[in-house]
């Protein structure tokens, strides 16, 4: 995204503002659930297993109760894809579809992170020139002829940013010569490797470029695919980790395929990025990959704000279904269901799609995913001759160890009686022997999991535990809540002899007159929503807290005079805490004159209280 050349008006601030639903913006990026008047989710900005991210509809605001994060659907895009203010409202428009005037966009930095700007700018400009080489030039034939014989057309060369690395160790080298990036950079992008003397060469050469973006769509990696196979040379060769790079937290394709997975309640994890592109083309978008061999939590934290059901879809020969299995033993976060989607043939998906079509490759993804438990004994059957009473014994023994961890009685008995059709038993001999596998596994079982122990923590530490504010403050957290809404109430509190105790209301009241006074809004209630715009983060974080208040319709004037009376006597308040403070060290001490001074003390200052 570029920065901005001209200033953006108010008028399409709003426009903008008023023609979108800050839930649709959200639910691109958060799995929303219904919760009472607020819309719930797992935090985008933090790690947690139990939603404190709530979104209002009617409010036009989010706020994360454990983080602390909040705003409006601006503040969110700033947020999430670490854009300034004027990118967020472009970001926002296109999104929903409003046409944004030519004038308002221009080059610039994008980031505030002037090396994280620098790094994505420099992998932009790559795969621009990559792309160039394959679909402009004599010599990226070659790699063009490929792809179309791997049924990767045009459109989707162009979809997926596709391009190719010439044989040429200098390329990247004199592309960068001229432009002002210093060579500590160049050695940390990535893009380069090191030869015995220290000097720099092209790292990707004679490779079809894939790009490997971030959930926002940012390139910020690259996998390069050999096209003349050699003796030692890798198939696929990645990016190594680089300070935008991390291939923990990566996913493969998820900035295009997060509106399918939210539309379709379910991710389909692939083996390979080949498989990914060769199904989206087929029509499955939903479909992601990981960059290593099993999903870390950083990945899974990012697809459980999407969706709670995770397919397999790996090859199917031998070592495809090795590697499903070691997956479905790898996966298994409760916050998650899972399926396998099995290849005929012993075909991987591109293969498949290529010999029988997309239309039988759609079919496939949504018609025929297994219960993980289902694949997991084809598989233990594969190593067994069930004709054989040792062999069956064996086998039922393994399959029963898996069958005890279904938490489902109706799974539980189903393969149990498939267990006993198959092995030509009676249940009640194959739930005896399940009992004394239970039993068995009991014994085995350590107290205490540390997974489970570490889950524990983490649901515990991001609990929705409500904020703490004393008398004082609940009182000018207030008071700004219905200052909103009514004229009268930002009146009595601009009188001269009021002010906030804590300087953080202040700063949001006095923003909130000036407002007020440059939008002709004195006899009129104030959007919150659009107030965010003028704020910094900290006091949008506030208010969007305040807001999600839960309040009565209508405030009383016995309700506003206390609060007025707390804060104009907070001094006393705070005078009456610290004499409280004392007296409790004055009697560890046992100073028994100090005790009785202080008592004095409290006895004043609770009449002047009174008298007010």
């Amino acid at each position: 995204m570029t920065a901005i050349a001209t200033r953006i008006p108010e008028e399409f601030i709003n426009e903008v503002s008023s023609k979108t639903n800050i839930v649709d913006v959200i639910s691109r990026y958060v799995q929303l659930k219904k919760q009472g008047k607020q819309l719930m989710g797992l935090c985008p900005f933090h790690e947690e297993r139990t939603p404190s991210f709530s979104v209002s509809e009617e409010k036009q605001f989010f706020h994360c109760f454990s983080c602390g994060r909040g705003g409006n659907v601006f503040k969110f895009i700033m947020e999430e894809e670490q854009k300034s203010f004027p990118e967020a409202v472009i970001e926002v428009a296109e999104m929903s579809n409003i046409n944004v005037p030519s004038e308002f966009q221009g080059g610039g930095q994008s980031t505030n992170n002037s090396q994280h700007h620098t790094y994505l700018t420099m992998y932009e400009d790559v795969a621009k020139l990559y792309s160039h080489v394959l679909t402009k030039t004599e010599g990226g034939t070659q790699a063009l002829k490929y792809l179309h014989n791997r049924n990767i057309d045009d459109e989707m060369i162009n979809t997926f940013d596709i391009g190719y690395a010439p044989n040429n160790s200098n390329l990247l080298l004199q592309f960068f010569k001229d432009r002002d990036i210093d060579e500590s950079t160049l050695r940390k992008s990535g893009l380069f490797a090191e030869n015995e003397n220290g000097e720099m060469f092209d790292r990707f050469r004679d490779r079809v470029m894939i790009p490997i973006k971030d959930e926002t769509g940012h390139i910020i990696a690259f996998s390069g695919r050999i096209l003349n196979k050699a003796q030692g040379i890798a198939k696929y060769m990645n990016s190594p980790e680089t300070p935008i790079f991390d291939k923990g937290k990566t996913l493969f394709n998820l900035d295009l395929a997060k509106k399918s997975i939210r539309d379709k309640k379910s991710v389909i994890l692939f083996e390979g990025f080949m498989d990914v592109m060769s199904a989206y083309r087929a029509g499955v978008t939903n479909g992601v990959a990981s960059m290593g061999t099993s999903l870390t939590d950083q990945q899974l934290y990012s697809l459980s704000r999407l969706t709670d059901q995770i397919n397999v879809c790996y090859d199917g020969d031998d070592p495809g279904v090795e590697a499903t299995y070691r997956a479905l033993t790898q996966l298994n976060d409760d916050r998650f269901e899972y399926g396998v989607i099995s290849i005929p043939d012993k075909k991987d998906p591109d293969e498949f799609i290529r010999s029988e079509g997309a239309e039988k490759f759609r079919q496939l993804t949504d018609n025929s995913v297994q219960m993980p438990i289902s694949f997991i004994l084809n598989y233990f059957k594969r190593n067994y001759n069930l004709s054989n009473d040792r062999d069956k014994m064996k086998f039922l023994d393994q399959a029963l160890q898996e069958i005890v961890k279904l938490r489902s009685p109706v799974e539980v008995d189903m393969y149990v009686g498939r267990l006993a059709d198959e092995l030509n038993l009676t249940k009640d001999i194959v739930n005896a022997q399940m009992t004394i596998v239970k039993r068995k596994q009991n014994l085995a079982k350590p107290a205490n999991n540390y997974q489970n122990v570490q889950k524990a923590k983490l649901a515990e530490s991001t609990a929705n535990v409500p904020q703490k504010f004393d008398r004082i403050e609940k009182s000018e957290r207030n008071l700004l809540y219905w200052a909103f809404d009514y004229p009268e109430i930002r009146v009595r509190l601009s009188s001269n002899d009021f002010e906030f105790v804590h300087s953080s209301y202040q700063k949001i009241f006095d923003a909130l007159i000036a407002y007020e006074h440059s939008h002709g809004l004195e006899d009129k209630e104030i959007d919150p929503a659009q107030f965010s715009n003028v704020l910094d983060s900290d006091s949008s974080n506030i208010v969007s807290d305040i807001t999600f208040k839960e309040m009565p319709s209508m405030y009383s004037d016995d309700e506003i005079n206390d609060y007025f009376y707390n804060i104009q006597n907070s001094g006393l308040e705070f005078q009456l805490s610290d004499i409280n403070r004392q007296l409790k060290k004055a009697a560890m001490v046992g100073d028994n004159k100090l005790q009785l001074e202080l008592a004095q003390k409290l006895i004043n200052v609770r009449k002047l209280l009174s008298n007010d």
